[in-house]
């Protein structure tokens, strides 16, 4: 999609973070942003924003695991707004600790959330896009989308699931005009773990090797992604060499980062 001027886009988790980043960068660029996440406060604030730019945007809050309402949200920015160009699939929640520490809701939700609700938007959009011949589907995940970390069980599943779901949209729709992009950014500067309960102790050491991103970082490379229609976009480079590296010596390197210590979490000692 090399023009995004004129585009009509939904961005899930929009309030705050890299949801209001992308949301942000989407509006420079000329599209209209449907807005989605759960507080509708928040969402005005971003909205507020984008008009400031002289953009337009509107507010659509909803629980996005809650599967109904996610459909009538797409289906009233769809009426509000035109029909869904693009999709950004951003909205997500983790807790980090042992699996056998979590409550049942902790182990739930990373499951739900990103990967339920992205299956569900990009279900409810496609046929809409195939309509008119053109789309894109922009889907967020993490480092754990390709390493499988300890104390993060239900978070990496869920990212490893969004994974896949990317890739096996790009092979389905990819020949048929809809852009499908994945994309992995080291860790992000959201204040995420001061807002969740997910605690950065259990964190492995190996993310203190990557720069901490700041969201507008995000957005851009979400941007030029969608415009150069990017199958994936992993960053920064040495977050990229070392997923490559893994893919392709997945035991050498899972042995070499446990004697390194690099798996242990960042403040915790190693579960017994």
């Amino acid at each position: 999609m090399k023009a995004i001027k004129g585009r009509v886009a939904v961005v899930t988790g929009a309030s705050q973070g890299i949801g209001r980043a992308i949301a942000l960068a989407l509006a420079r660029e000329g599209a209209s942003v449907g807005l989605l996440a759960r507080s509708k406060e928040k969402l005005l604030a971003v909205c507020a924003e984008i008009e400031a730019l002289g953009g337009r945007a509107g507010v659509y809050p909803c629980d996005a695991t809650d599967y109904p309402a996610l459909r009538r949200a797409l289906d009233q920015a769809n009426q509000d707004l035109g029909s869904i160009d693009i999709l950004v699939n951003n909205a997500g929640v983790g807790t980090f600790k042992p699996l056998e520490k979590m409550s049942a809701n902790e182990s739930e939700a990373p499951i739900a959330l990103p990967f339920g609700a992205a299956v569900v938007a990009s279900h409810h959009v496609i046929p809409g896009m195939l309509q008119k011949g053109e789309g894109h589907i922009l889907n967020l995940t993490s480092p754990a989308g390709y390493f499988p970390f300890p104390y993060m069980v239900p978070y990496t599943a869920g990212r490893f699931a969004v994974t896949g779901l990317s890739y096996s949209l790009h092979e389905e729709y990819s020949r048929r005009g809809i852009g499908i992009t994945l994309l992995c950014p080291a860790q992000v500067d959201t204040g995420y773990f001061e807002r969740n309960d997910a605690d950065m102790g259990w964190y492995p050491r190996l993310a203190q090797m990557f720069p901490v991103l700041k969201p507008e970082e995000v957005g851009q490379q979400a941007v030029k992604a969608i415009k150069k229609n990017k199958r994936e976009k992993i960053f920064p480079f040495l977050l990229w060499f070392s997923v490559k590296f893994y893919l392709k010596f997945p035991r050498f390197t899972f042995a070499l980062l446990r004697i390194l210590g690099l798996l242990q979490p960042v403040n915790k000692p190693p579960h017994r």
